[in-house]
């Protein structure tokens, strides 16, 4: 097997010729120098007009090659295909990886939020705690039973709070259980919205909001969120200081529509499903091109659909999700 962290092939569409570094050389037992004829017998003729096809759009491009455990991992830029060229497992381990690092991102993102949520119980439980001793000493303590519950619920909140970061943080499998995509819109904004008022930004939960109980993972659920409110954030930002991100969510026809809605620049229709590819990114100064790509298969995960609506001064992202029957 080889180990060269880079198998490379680029194809000229012009001249119907390919050039292969070392590593593809010895991974596919090529030459450095060929033709289409030998990529379409490595691939299958059907698969390669494919290739061909949509190196037009310049979209990127992926394919497996059953016979050879391979997986061609491509991108278009004018007439030139290039291919990172990996054996299957060593791609679902990288995408593990890229979904972990996600994960971590989404928690820096979010942790002024999660700080502020959980300073507020401790500042409650502090100052209550504060006043039953001042009441010990005089020995006037009325109620004790209610200041022991109050406590008690304050501390639940807190550590409600970090198991839903560790368990978005963790490589450990997240386990499947009913949840409530109300309450996780709820936990959402209330990590989120102090910190993007701070960026001028306002976070709207609409409300009422319907009680909308699935068996799944919650983690993945609110990890598609948070990448989609900061996605939204990040766009109002390139374009102005200040700017409105609504949440909403709706039950319509045995389905559960979850609307992330901002009134940033929009993107432009030839853009709308480019922006679902992997390493797509119009973020000038960051990004990795990932993060919606991975919102898709998260949500597909969940049994659902991601899908855009934009126009100039409005984006929605809507998540569908059909209703648990069981």
């Amino acid at each position: 097997m080889i180990e060269q962290p880079f198998s490379q092939l680029d194809y000229d569409l012009d001249t119907d010729s390919y050039r292969a570094n070392a590593p593809t050389q010895q991974l596919l037992g090529i030459g450095a120098e060929g033709d289409g004829k030998t990529l379409a017998s490595l691939m299958g003729l059907t698969q390669w007009q494919q290739l061909q096809q949509g190196a037009k759009t310049k979209q990127a491009l992926f394919i497996p090659i059953p016979k050879s455990g391979y997986l061609w991992l491509g991108t278009a830029t004018n007439n030139l295909l290039i291919w990172i060229i990996t054996p299957q497992s060593h791609w679902q381990r990288q995408i593990e990886q890229w979904q972990h690092n996600a994960r971590l991102a989404s928690v820096g993102q979010v942790m002024a939020g999660i700080c502020h949520e959980v300073n507020q119980p401790l500042n409650a439980m502090r100052l209550r705690l504060y006043g039953l001793a001042e009441l010990a000493a005089t020995g006037a303590i009325n109620d004790l039973g209610q200041h022991l519950q109050e406590l008690d619920n304050q501390i639940d909140r807190c550590a409600s709070t970090l198991l839903n970061m560790r368990q978005l943080v963790g490589h450990q499998p997240i386990n499947h259980r009913q949840f409530d995509l109300a309450q996780s819109l709820k936990q959402i904004h209330k990590l989120l919205a102090s910190q993007l008022q701070q960026q001028r930004i306002e976070l709207r939960l609409q409300e009422p909001l319907p009680t909308s109980l699935l068996f799944g993972q919650a983690q993945r659920f609110e990890q598609v969120l948070i990448n989609l409110i900061n996605n939204a954030r990040d766009a109002i930002l390139e374009h102005s200081n200040q700017g409105l991100i609504q949440l909403e969510l709706k039950h319509q026809s045995q389905e559960y529509h979850v609307q992330v809605t901002d009134n940033g620049p929009g993107i432009p229709a030839n853009l709308q499903e480019q922006v679902f590819a992997p390493y797509y990114t119009s973020k000038r100064h960051q990004g990795t091109g990932l993060g919606l790509a991975l919102c898709r298969d998260l949500v597909t995960e969940l049994q659902g659909q991601l899908q855009l609506q934009s126009e100039p001064d409005h984006t929605c992202f809507t998540i569908i999700i059909p209703q648990s029957l069981d």
